[in-house]
């Protein structure tokens, strides 16, 4: 009998269906353009995902593609930066959109609501503000924007909403750093006030999918980059 359930198992772990990682590619920009600074310059992703679906016949959501576009000195760092697959200054973000954060928000630019900028020129980086921003998030807020009020987001656990709120206080500000949402968009190729550099700027797209039908919590989540110069 014990060996029957071995067997069981066993073949219900061949049967389930795999999950398998987006493929992403951009269709513009090329990257083989020189860029002058202050450009706005038109982005397109295309995804393609066997569980998902493609992009291209409208089966992949655009408000679940994220593009972030981070400037870098000169091109040994560009490299170094993808070398190192960094992904601190893209923890956070990922939830955030899942949560539809971007809904209301953007990194920048006040929308609906105050940008992650705003928010984090307002507040320190502290223990004690991390904790209050954890409770605005979770309870909800008014008047503290203006008429605008934070709905409540019972859903969110404590430590998502924690990583959200350090994303915040730790990269909104960063100059050189911005992100957005969408298969298509315009990215602003703004210049980091402090720089003098002609320099980079790296751009990267995210999908992460659905699971596959026997394995919904498994998910995937595949990445593309190019780099772009700038005069």
């Amino acid at each position: 009998m014990l060996k029957a359930l071995h067997t069981s198992i066993f073949l219900l772990i061949i049967l389930q269906t795999p999950n398998h990682a987006p493929r992403i590619k951009f269709l513009e920009p090329s990257g083989k353009t020189i860029y002058t600074w202050n450009e706005l310059v038109p982005y397109s992703v295309e995804i393609s995902d066997q569980e998902d679906g493609e992009s291209r016949f409208q089966e992949i959501p655009s408000a679940e593609v994220l593009v972030k576009l981070k400037y870098v000195e000169n091109q040994a760092k560009a490299s170094l930066y993808l070398k190192q697959k960094k992904i601190a200054d893209s923890t956070g973000v990922n939830s955030m959109l899942i949560s539809n954060c971007f809904n209301c928000h953007s990194v920048k630019m006040k929308m609906a609501a105050p940008s992650f900028q705003d928010i984090s020129n307002r507040y320190l980086n502290t223990r004690k503000n991390l904790d209050l921003l954890v409770n605005h998030i979770q309870y909800g807020s008014k008047g503290i924007w203006g008429k605008e009020a934070m709905p409540t987001h019972p859903e969110l656990s404590d430590s998502v909403v924690r990583k959200m709120v350090r994303w915040i206080l730790n990269y909104a500000k960063d100059p050189g750093l911005n992100y957005f949402v969408g298969l298509q968009g315009t990215l602003p190729l703004n210049k980091p006030e402090a720089t003098s550099h002609k320099g980079f700027f790296i751009i990267e797209a995210f999908y992460t999918d659905h699971g596959s039908a026997d394995q919904p919590d498994k998910k995937l989540t595949g990445s593309t980059q190019i780099i772009i110069q700038m005069k």
